[in-house]
């Protein structure tokens, strides 16, 4: 007994004697006009102790004995602030708003920042980078509402190193350094998002469904440090959400615009407000709803390069027209909730909720040359994508050296098909209608294949930037025989649950330690299934009638102004009038099925749709220690251990051949371990010259689709899909070195170096197969040894102020990244291996570079941004041989933004977005083999935004 309370004394002096001996604190919050100032630098003259303020401002020094002081904050832009206080009797110091910019600088660039707000937003990027342990690019909110970018996507392309990926015209995936999309980690204040798609197609987050106007700043971490989820090759891009002001604010926004492809209006509008109830709550709320109508023309070829005979590989076996139009609307909502129980404890809660409709009619023909036909295919849905989080934590001052975070958390993110709206929610999906003509074509080479004129043995063939179809009889409605009825149906989900504690002790004045550890709990659900119905006189039943386009509704085609219309209407000739969207879904009656003569022939029960449905669970415990070091006043060194445990579980079904074609219920379990050291280095050469040095060792998890035990068939987009549970993640040990020379008033140049040494990368190897007279694209996931990636880039900030006249007011942004990257593919003969060959990693652009070119005074702001991603290699077609693999064609994209401030409180703004029409192109092999383009045209807004 006297052991155990003499155990009980001792634990309880440990755990509860920094609380006994607790020492004064100094805190407050760094503000400026604009509003928080977060990674200001904090310190008391005289001690070796700089600490930076947090994402809100906030601040703490802890152990800090009775006595006279000077605290000192600085902030890139702005002259120290130096203030002094006195501690007595060990009573907390509160230094309340401590509000840089209240007394001009000599040369004025205080008055400047007040009054200029993407200054403003210049000083806290340039400062949080510069005061950063790592390799990290910022991003403001003041810089994020500067140009013309509606999604979070489209907000972050213009930081360095980053590209993008764009669905009409709209920035939707995010890729840092040229990787693939899946190998950069978007996350959501700390926490990587879930993700669920039409396609189901990888974990990078759709960030489309995500408003720029709900985002505080954009953190990107190009080194990780232990503390960080190690899922992230390319980096962490880490959104974090508006935080609680320290003032009453309201800011509304509202805009009307115009899409010149679709010819339809577009409209914004956004509230932003919050408020400090009491010294202790304060919360921040926002609202955004964007609507907008897009629009996509678009010419597709699809190439033979499944066939066996080189000269018939390069034959165009379908050429795809494709008309998209849609109505968007984008719903964002965002809470932020800060209470303060005293200086050493807080606790918040932070919840966000996001809804993207996009509501397609495609209507598509289908030139078959192989099959000797032409298909007319009308399609429409809504496509409703949600997403919600729910986070809540607090941090804790424990004694004069510890320091205690913690965070629980939630997020869903879900997908859904919801058309046509005459079924019931569960029964709904993609309604699609297609009908079918014999048709012989013109212009074939003498073995009776489609050609371009440099691939045909005999030189017959197309030569232009596009291809002609050179039908020989007309398309008409009355010879369109209606061939399919289908309804896609899709509704999967992604959920994860999060725990998440820290520990942080400050060992002494020079030395920290952090400790963590984090659960998350992944389940991913996919319902999917394909319903085909056909006419009976298509299966061969007597006296069934037979039904053609020319029986049902029809509405003028093209849509609003013509289609290809940056080609010269090249098509004109054989678009005709298309089924109306009503049609379309009075199709899906039992009672209309049953006049038409209509059979089902793939249900919800057959092969084929039983093995596209699956549940995975994936459990990640991860924990890590790291080490601070502070050297000396120069050189700082972060490093430490961390290691995350997987373990993945699917459940699916498979098809047993037999004469049963029995159904099978597969589970299939993978556990791994994952081990990454790190360490980063900071060297502060002069005051305004920073080397940094990095090791990192990251990976990448396989795609929750790539782990699918089943094969998804997919009508919509003609694919096959086939998943491998034996996948091994991809792990990358990776080298990075930056120098930062910040100069003049707010200038920098950057320029670094980084390698990345990569094993098991897994890649999608393409093939073509023919299924009952239709060409499919079969894709499957497969394990590479490895792979190499090197790269250097180069970033300058400039403002000329030294200037005379207005031209003062002229600055230039600029980045440029360079990536090459090499793998070995096998290379096939006949389906047998027969060596490697040497390629680039998919989805990597060799030169990726942004500039942004601005005029700035105290009213007016003018922007022009360009945006510059080189050619790569999209997919990979390895039994085919390079010279079939599909290239995405460089591309660069012109925006301008203008923005006059009438009074303080109430400014103008003009967007334009790609105002050159850039098209997104694809070629297979070389550029004159044009596999893809697309056009989305120019979208604009005019709107004005109120600060209160």
């Amino acid at each position: 007994m006297e052991r155990k309370r003499l155990f009980l004394t001792k634990a309880a002096f440990f755990l509860l004697g920094p609380l006994a001996f607790a020492q004064t604190t100094v805190h407050g919050i760094v503000v400026d006009n604009e509003g928080n100032l977060p990674n200001a630098l904090v310190y008391i003259k005289d001690t070796g102790e700089k600490i930076t303020s947090d994402t809100d401002g906030s601040f703490v020094l802890n152990n800090v004995h009775d006595g006279k002081y000077q605290l000192i904050v600085e902030y890139k832009g702005y002259d120290s602030m130096h203030i002094p206080f006195l501690v007595s009797d060990k009573k907390e110091v509160d230094l309340g708003l401590i509000r840089l910019g209240s007394k001009p600088k000599e040369n004025n660039i205080q008055e400047v920042i007040v009054t200029s707000v993407y200054k403003a937003s210049q000083a806290r990027a340039i400062t949080m980078k510069k005061n950063s342990n790592t390799i990290t690019e910022v991003l403001s909110a003041d810089a994020i509402g500067k140009l013309p970018d509606r999604n979070a996507a489209d907000a972050v392309q213009r930081m360095q190193g980053v590209s993008i990926e764009r669905d009409m015209g709209e920035g939707r995936f995010v890729a840092v350094r040229g990787t693939p999309v899946q190998w950069t980690a978007s996350t959501l204040n700390g926490n990587r998002m879930p993700s669920a798609s039409g396609d189901n197609a990888n974990r990078g987050v759709q960030m489309d469904i995500f408003p720029s106007e709900l985002i505080q700043n954009v953190r990107l971490s190009k080194a990780l440090t232990p503390d960080l989820d190690g899922d992230a090759i390319g980096g962490n891009v880490d959104f974090i959400t508006k935080t609680s002001p320290n003032k009453e604010t309201l800011a509304i926004s509202t805009a009307s615009g115009y899409v010149n492809m679709s010819r339809s209006p577009t409209y914004n509008t956004s509230v932003v407000y919050g408020n400090k109830i009491t010294n202790k709550l304060k919360f921040i709320s926002s609202a955004v709803i964007w609507e907008r109508y897009t629009a996509i023309d678009q010419m597709r070829n699809i190439f033979n390069y499944g066939l066996k005979d080189k000269a018939e590989s390069y034959s165009i076996n379908q050429l795809q027209l494709r008309d998209y139009q849609a109505n968007r609307r984008t719903l964002g909502f965002n809470l932020g909730v800060d209470y303060e129980i005293d200086s050493r404890n807080k606790l918040y809660f932070k919840g966000l909720y996001s809804q993207y409709k996009d509501g397609q009619s495609v209507r598509e023909t289908y030139f078959n040359f192989d099959n000797k036909n032409v298909m007319l295919q009308a399609r429409h849905a809504d496509y409703i994508t949600g997403l919600y989080s729910m986070q809540i934590g607090g941090a804790h001052q424990v004694g004069r050296r510890m320091e205690i975070s913690w965070s629980l958390s939630k997020a869903r993110s879900e997908f859904k098909f919801n058309s046509p709206g005459n079924l019931d929610q569960s029964e709904r999906g993609y309604p699609i209608v297609n009908f079918i003509q014999p048709m012989t074509y013109g212009s074939l080479s003498a073995n009776g294949r489609k050609y371009m004129a440099m691939d045909a043995p005999d030189g017959i063939g197309d030569t232009g930037e596009y291809t002609l179809p050179y039908n020989q009889q007309n398309i008409s409605a009355d010879k369109l025989k209606l061939n399919q009825i289908i309804l896609s149906q899709n509704h999967n989900s992604e959920t994860d649950l999060r725990g998440q504690a820290d520990l942080k002790y400050k060992v002494s004045d020079n030395f920290e330690l952090k400790f963590g550890t984090k659960y998350n709990n992944k389940e991913k659900i996919v319902n999917s299934s394909l319903l085909v119905w056909m006419p009976k006189s298509s299966l061969g039943v007597p006296g069934a009638p037979v039904s053609y386009l020319n029986q049902f509704n029809r509405e003028d085609f093209p849509y609003r102004g013509g289609f290809m219309n940056p080609l010269g209407n090249p098509y004109n000739a054989v678009i005709i009038d298309q089924i109306t969207n009503g049609q379309i879904d009075q199709m899906y009656n039992t009672a209309v099925q049953n006049s038409l003569g209509l059979a089902q022939v793939s249900t919800k029960d057959s092969n084929s749709n039983i093995t596209s449905s699956y549940r995975g669970t994936e459990n990640v415990w991860a924990s890590y220690l790291m080490g601070t070091w502070k050297v000396s006043d120069h050189l700082q060194l972060l490093g430490g251990l961390r290691n995350e445990y997987n373990d993945v579980t699917f459940w699916g079904k498979k098809v047993i051949s037999d004469k049963a074609n029995r159904a099978e219920d597969i589970k299939d379990n993978k556990t791994y371990n994952v081990l990454l050291p790190m360490v980063n280095m900071k060297w502060n050469l002069s005051d305004n010259r920073i080397l940094r040095l990095a090791y990192t060792r990251s990976f990448a998890r396989p795609d929750f689709n790539d782990l699918n035990p089943g094969t998804i068939v997919n009508d919509i987009s003609n694919t096959i899909t086939q998943g491998n549970t034996k996948l091994d993640p991809t792990f990358s040990n990776n080298f990075d070195m930056m120098f930062e020379n910040y100069f003049g008033k707010l200038d920098l140049i950057t320029a670094g170096v980084f390698y990345k040494d990569i094993t098991n990368l897994i890649y999608k190897d393409q093939s073509v197969v023919n299924i009952d007279g239709r060409s499919y694209t079969f894709t499957a996931p497969k394990n590479l040894e490895g792979a190499r990636l090197f790269g250097f880039e180069f970033g300058i900030s400039k403002r000329f102020e030294n200037l005379p006249g207005f031209l003062k007011n002229i600055g230039f942004e600029g980045n440029y990244t360079y990536i090459s990257s090499k793998m070995n593919m096998p290379v096939y003969e006949n389906g047998k291996q027969t060596g490697t060959m040497s390629t680039t990693i998919p989805n990597q652009a060799k030169h990726i570079f942004n500039t942004i070119l601005f005029y700035e005074t105290s009213k007016l702001m003018l922007r022009l941004a360009g945006n510059y991603k080189g050619n790569y290699v999209s997919e990979i077609r390895a039994a085919a041989g390079a010279d079939h693999y599909q290239y995405f064609d460089k591309n660069f994209t012109v925006d301008l933004s203008t923005s006059y401030a009438i009074t303080r409180k109430v400014r103008l703004f003009i967007e334009l977005n790609n105002i050159f029409n850039e098209p997104n192109r694809y070629y297979m092999g070389v550029k004159d083999r044009v596999e893809n383009i697309s056009y989305s045209g120019i979208r604009g807004q005019l709107g004005v935004n109120f600060n209160f």
